[in-house]
């Protein structure tokens, strides 16, 4: 399935990028934490400092005996607690030092708060869920414990007064410091831009995915066959795109006389047979094989080579499969047949259109041989063919009046009248059979005879305008021809001095080769208008190359392909391709021909969409005479 460039973005750089703002911001929280760690060390050790300072200078006045000379004497208290206030700062909020009663109790001794009204009194209770004032007794080391209130940072010191290797009382202090506020203050509003921008870019994140999951399943939806649930003929482009048909076979598989089963017994119930075929079709085929409905009830399948080494055999599987399945729908039990065209060298054709057209013709091949068959293109028996068809025996067949042209009509959309005829180039062979020019033409359009054809079949067509003064004729040439010296020395022979006769003439262009020079393209066809010919472009929509040669070449009419005719009354997507094509052909001036037209619903459908010109067996057969 093709990926949009857009949805590849999408899916590598806002995942990238919402990654990288993750990771910021986790850094950042992380690097805030950093700093608030070595802030609190760094207030703690200060303090810590102090205590010390002041504990040594109380061992050298004092004994063991420090709580009852407080007790006991006030202007020891006083000058203790005095002493003890000069450690306070602008950060600490309370400043005291307690004692252990023989209960256990803790009580103050001094307090050293700034605020008069918040200082305990002497022997008051100390009231404390902490451990760390237990843990101080018992270790004789300081210590810490903290809390985050409000975004300020308080901190309490346990710090143990040893002496003679006895706790004898405890200070305490709870303090803060304000350069922490001070950073939360900064911090904060930078962490907060950080945890929007990566919040941001998740959501964005989980939006991106949301779409990209709904553009493969709407994808998904445009390339799957709504009724059959395989592929459909879309897909195979797109399939193309990455995939070389190198290693897979190609087959052509089409339900025997299933007209039949929509009129005898409905549509509802044609579509459960197609359902019920194609579940049996991708119960006899591997993963690695591909179903695509083509149209109507034809199927396209493409065999992986890799495990399967002979493509009769699975087409043969299948064949057999169908020809002894019993359908159940709707109280009716139906049987099919299928029939299988198959090309085990679609890799040799010029494009996919072409290796199709293999595959197609062995499946014309089986039907008309009695239906329920496979046959396989065998390229020996094509050489063969060719070689039986070489230069020699087409010589034969112009010096032997051989060549033949037959004039199909093509009707005016509008009056149903008949506005041109064209030219389709017929041989007989030695024992009088009539070979269709795919088969002979190929083997020599790069030689002197196929100049030589040329020339007859122009010789013909001038032949035909100048007995029927009220007939326009359309011819076929290859576009290498229009590229053709020789033939457009031909061309221009014929026609020069007689725009008359030019102007009922309409060179159908052909494509066999891809070209990328328009410039020289373009010049041919502009010798062919100043001759005052008319320019088709044959098959038109059967491949890109043709939109590049519509939009880069000045052209007067548009054929367009057979294939995308067929079935346009029940296939959505023929219908819509052609609905373009007109749309588009005509607001470029362009007259529109609908050919292969087989059904009365093929062609009422056509004439809806409204196409200028109509061509097919339904209308006109191809004669050897007008």
């Amino acid at each position: 399935m093709k990926i949009s460039r857009s949805f590849i973005i999408l899916a590598f750089v806002i995942p990238l990028v919402t990654i990288a703002s993750m990771v910021i911001y986790f850094e950042f929280i992380e690097a805030k934490e950093s700093v608030f760690k070595i802030i609190k060390e760094h207030l703690i050790m200060q303090k810590v400092s102090l205590f010390q300072k002041y504990v040594e200078s109380m061992e050298k006045n004092y004994g063991d005996n420090l709580a009852e000379l407080i007790i006991d004497n006030p202007n020891i208290a006083y000058e203790l607690e005095s002493d003890l206030a000069l450690l306070q700062g602008d950060d600490v909020k309370y400043l005291y030092m307690l004692y252990r009663d023989e209960d256990g109790k803790y009580r103050y001794l001094l307090d050293a708060t700034k605020d008069e009204n918040e200082r305990a009194f002497l022997n008051q209770k100390f009231d404390t869920e902490s451990d760390i004032w237990q843990t101080a007794y018992k270790t004789k080391q300081y210590q810490v414990t903290q809390q985050n209130a409000l975004e300020t940072l308080w901190v309490t010191i346990a710090y143990p007064i040893v002496i003679n290797q006895k706790v004898i009382a405890v200070l305490g202090a709870d303090f803060t410091y304000d350069v922490y506020t001070q950073i939360v203050n900064i911090l904060n509003p930078i962490e907060t831009i950080f945890f929007y921008i990566s919040f941001f870019m998740f959501i964005m994140l989980l939006l991106a995915y949301i779409l990209v999951y709904l553009y493969y399943k709407t994808r998904k939806k445009a390339l799957v066959d709504s009724l059959t649930h395989v592929y459909n003929r879309q897909y195979l482009s797109e399939f193309l795109e990455t995939t070389s048909l190198q290693n897979y076979y190609l087959m052509m598989i089409d339900l025997d006389n299933f007209k039949l089963v929509n009129d005898n017994y409905g549509h509802d119930v044609g579509d459960d047979v197609l359902v019920a075929v194609v579940k049996e079709i991708k119960s006899n085929i591997r993963h690695e094989d591909i179903l695509i409905r083509f149209g109507g009830e034809e199927f396209i399948l493409l065999v992986d080579k890799k495990e399967s080494k002979e493509s009769i055999r699975v087409a043969e599987r299948i064949r057999k499969a169908i020809m002894n399945l019993d359908i159940e729908s709707r109280n009716n039990k139906i049987n099919m047949t299928l029939s299988i065209g198959v090309n085990p060298f679609p890799y040799s054709a010029k494009n996919i259109e072409e290796a199709i057209k293999i595959a197609d013709e062995q499946l014309y091949i089986a039907k008309s041989s009695g239906r329920n068959r496979v046959e396989i293109f065998d390229e020996a028996k094509k050489y063969e063919s060719e070689a039986s068809n070489r230069i020699s025996d087409i010589r034969f067949a112009i010096d032997e009046g051989g060549i033949k042209c037959a004039f199909q009509p093509i009707f005016h959309a509008k009056t149903n009248e008949i506005r041109k005829y064209e030219m389709l180039l017929r041989m007989m062979n030695k024992e009088g059979k009539i070979i269709p020019p795919n088969n002979f033409l190929p083997s020599i359009r790069h030689t002197q005879v196929y100049i030589s054809l040329t020339a007859i079949v122009l010789e013909k067509g001038v032949q035909t305008l100048q007995k029927r003064p009220d007939v326009h004729l359309s011819i076929n040439l290859d576009i290498q021809d229009i590229l053709n010296e020789d033939i457009l020395e031909l061309l221009r022979l014929t026609f020069k001095g007689n725009k008359e006769l030019a102007k009922r003439v309409t060179i159908e262009i052909l494509e066999h080769e891809e070209i990328t020079n328009f410039e020289i393209i373009s010049q041919s066809i502009s010798k062919l208008k100043e001759l005052g010919l008319l320019i088709a472009l044959d098959d038109f929509g059967s491949g890109y190359a043709n939109f590049r040669y519509m939009i880069n070449l000045d052209i007067d009419i548009l054929k367009i392909d057979g294939s995308i005719i067929k079935n346009v009354d029940k296939d959505k997507t023929a219908y819509n391709i052609i609905k373009a094509i007109v749309s588009f052909g005509k607001s470029m001036n362009m007259k529109i021909v609908a050919e292969h037209i087989e059904t009365k619903e093929e062609y009422e459908t056509v004439i809806a969409l409204g196409v200028d010109y109509l061509q097919g067996y339904y209308l006109g057969r191809p004669e050897f005479e007008i």
